[in-house]
């Protein structure tokens, strides 16, 4: 006698990470028309470290898609990861994107139902950073990567104005100047412009974490001589920065160009 196959079970399934930026909302809005909401499951890892309007975006996004939100929080922020951690966080080293969000997203993604899609918002901009995870996902059995950004037709409207065409405003950080929605305005992956940004707004959030890294130097071991960024030049050697010296840099540091906004903390992973 022949079984009915449950058809359920082998149904291909989808899951988004939202980073509450407007290019993976976009993106979530592209898989949720292809396969439905009911198919597409929604993640998002809270760092207890980020701006309030993130939290009312992603809200008038879920009014917008219906269904739960699952979220997920380690209970530190990445400051606090950094202390444990006993490191200086910078572009190059911040191990609050692995435990934070990268880690317990993969711990999600290998208990979900398999077959799934893991849905990744990289666009057509930044093609060279599709191999990486894609090598790294597909290593659980039952999961491969897609990336809706990248079907086409493309779409080569600014992020920004699709959101507001769903009548949604997009979160405030982008209009204060930062060219991301993350932490608060205060990650370790950004650059010497974005930290301007973030004294300029939030000083308080600037000192709590220039306070920070004062400290860390004060311990000695390998943090003594780091700091959180770094003045990049072609022109001559990488030295230091540490964000008290950059606030009291009323000048232009020297040697132009400086260091540049990176970021990596899941899609790049």
């Amino acid at each position: 006698m022949k079984h009915k196959t449950d058809d359920k079970k082998t149904e291909m399934k989808y899951i988004m990470s939202l980073s509450g930026g407007v290019a993976s909302a976009v993106a979530a809005e592209r898989a949720i028309k292809r396969y439905g909401r009911e198919n597409v499951t929604l993640w998002f890892a809270d760092t207890k470290w980020e701006d309030e309007d993130l939290y009312r975006f992603l809200d008038d996004l879920m009014k917008r898609w219906g269904g739960e939100l699952i979220t997920y929080t380690d209970g530190r922020t990445p400051l606090q990861v950094s202390i444990d951690a006993k490191i200086i966080p910078n572009s190059f080293a911040a191990p609050c994107t692995f435990k934070l969000k990268i880690k317990p997203f993969m711990d999600y993604v290998k208990s979900h139902d398999k077959p799934l899609t893991v849905m990744l918002g990289i666009d057509w901009s930044e093609i060279h950073r599709i191999e990486a995870p894609k090598r790294n996902y597909e290593k659980i059995e039952g999961v491969t990567v897609d990336y809706p950004l990248l079907w086409k037709p493309y779409e080569f409207r600014n992020y920004h104005e699709v959101v507001r065409s769903w009548s949604i405003e997009t979160p405030r950080l982008y209009n204060m100047g930062f060219s991301h929605n993350n932490c608060g305005g205060r990650c370790f992956k950004q650059g010497l412009g974005s930290w301007r940004i973030l004294d300029y707004h939030f000083p308080e959030r600037y000192d709590e974490v220039m306070v920070f890294e004062e400290w860390s130097r004060e311990q000695g071991d390998r943090r003594a001589d780091r700091s959180i960024c770094k003045n990049q030049s072609k022109y001559a050697e990488s030295k230091e920065l540490t964000l008290r010296e950059l606030r009291e840099a009323n000048d232009p540091i020297e040697g132009q160009p400086v260091q540049e906004d990176i970021f990596s903390c899941m899609c790049g992973w």
